[in-house]
């Protein structure tokens, strides 16, 4: 008799990595850089554009995109053929060609980068819920977090809530403190075999990727000091 195999065809993925401490120490270059330079600190900020109620979120300057270009490249392919071996069920119709025609085609995947910023926060700052539209995929890095050890007491002393639970909290209530959570687009159900939200710490290098239509927040934390992060709107085109 077969063991069993276990199957996720309706979950969307969320893809974690380790940040090369070269590509951090880059981007931190390239976000110093502009901020200490007046009139690219003005230039360069689109904050007025998005949503977040932070700082700053300047952008990211294109020769570091170009020069991290294959890292993220082959991140975003690893991702994608997870994807698939996760929704590739034998003798069902959600994939029409044969799997090596598909693993092939996501090796020679294109990649465009829509967008891609920094995001400066202090104590207060904070992201609303939100999605980005006209991209298949988002992600954020941290470069720099500050100490965030009352924040993180707080958030595993919260009573009885899960990590990430939101639909109980208010944002500033001191119970996920600078959390990047991201939702289902479910909604709650109350399911034990389904969860609707997943929240993650910040720490620096660690980069989270994920389909652009989930929705994300980031929470606000009291601590002094920077939590500085960035973000990559992608799209992908499979070759044929």
């Amino acid at each position: 008799m077969n063991s069993l195999q276990t199957y996720f065809p309706f979950s969307p993925p969320i893809g974690h990595a380790e940040l090369p401490k070269e590509l951090v120490n880059d981007l931190n270059k390239g976000c110093d850089d502009i901020v200490n330079d007046k009139e690219l600190s003005k230039s360069e900020d689109f904050s007025h554009q998005l949503v977040g109620q932070v700082k700053q979120e300047l952008k990211i300057p294109k020769d570091i995109i170009n020069k991290w270009s294959k890292w993220f490249g082959t991140q975003v392919r690893i991702y994608v053929a997870g994807y698939f071996n996760q929704t590739y069920i034998p003798e069902q119709n959600i994939q029409t060609a044969p799997k090596e025609q598909i693993l092939q085609e996501i090796n020679l995947m294109k990649i465009d980068v829509i967008s891609a910023w920094y995001v400066r926060s202090f104590a207060g700052d904070y992201n609303p819920i939100h999605t980005h539209p006209n991209s298949d995929l988002t992600c954020v890095g941290f470069l720099k977090v500050p100490d965030l050890s009352k924040e993180r007491k707080n958030l595993t002393q919260s009573s009885g809530e899960s990590f990430g639970d939101f639909h109980s909290n208010k944002i500033g209530d001191g119970s996920q403190n600078s959390v990047l959570e991201v939702l289902s687009n479910n909604g709650p159900n109350g399911s034990f075999y389904e969860n609707d939200n997943i929240g993650f710490f910040p720490k620096v290098g660690n980069w989270y990727l994920f389909p652009a239509n989930l929705r994300h927040l980031v929470y606000p934390f009291e601590s002094d000091g920077e939590r500085r992060s960035f973000s990559i709107n992608m799209n992908t085109h499979i070759a044929k």
